[in-house]
């Protein structure tokens, strides 16, 4: 009997410190000088400075991904594989590798897939047939002479504007079909 209660009493100190030991660990995120920072504390600032932002982004992606699901809009991993290798080549032009600007950017490849899928299926739900006109290219040249790069033909600038231009009409096409999906959607805070 004595046996017994000297293993529940092992058993129960081992617990507390355990218990204890986690507390210290996970609890505080952070001493400074012997002055504990807790994790609670932190999160409640994270969330003043950035949380809106990122719950922002995060209902985004939901919207995104369940419109995306609704449409039997598939991404495959071809689309997405060669899109890593076009900004794989981008960055080595810059001298980086993937792998340092994902750590730069606190990401991991999985979540530039995810990024990368959510984008493609924006585009896809989002996109709205664009006439440029010529009169638009031609105030696009007017406007940024100043930024247009410096040794190319008019054709190659006629065309730079144009896609420039195209890309600008995509992206605001996006942003009002994004806009929209937010406004018709039942959207809880707690």
């Amino acid at each position: 009997m004595k046996k017994i209660i000297k293993i529940h009493l092992l058993v129960l100190v081992v617990v507390v410190v355990l218990v204890v030991a986690a507390y210290l660990r996970f609890w505080n995120i952070a001493t400074v000088n012997g002055v504990p920072i807790s994790r609670l504390s932190y999160i409640k600032m994270m969330e003043k400075q950035v949380g809106q932002e990122v719950l922002s982004g995060m209902i985004d992606n939901t919207l995104v991904l369940n419109e995306g699901n609704k449409n039997n809009v598939k991404i495959d991993q071809k689309t997405i594989d060669d899109e890593i290798a076009k900004i794989t080549d981008q960055l080595k032009t810059q001298n980086q590798t993937l792998d340092s600007a994902l750590s730069a950017s606190n990401m991991t490849k999985a979540d530039l897939e995810r990024q990368i899928k959510i984008q493609k299926i924006e585009s896809v739900l989002s996109a709205t047939k664009v006439e440029i006109t010529q009169a638009q290219i031609d105030d696009f040249l007017k406007t940024n002479k100043a930024q247009l790069p410096t040794g190319k033909t008019k054709a190659e600038l006629q065309a730079l504007a144009k896609d420039e231009l195209t890309y600008e009409a995509s992206q605001s096409a996006a942003t009002n079909w994004l806009d929209s999906l937010r406004q018709s959607a039942k959207i809880i805070y707690k």
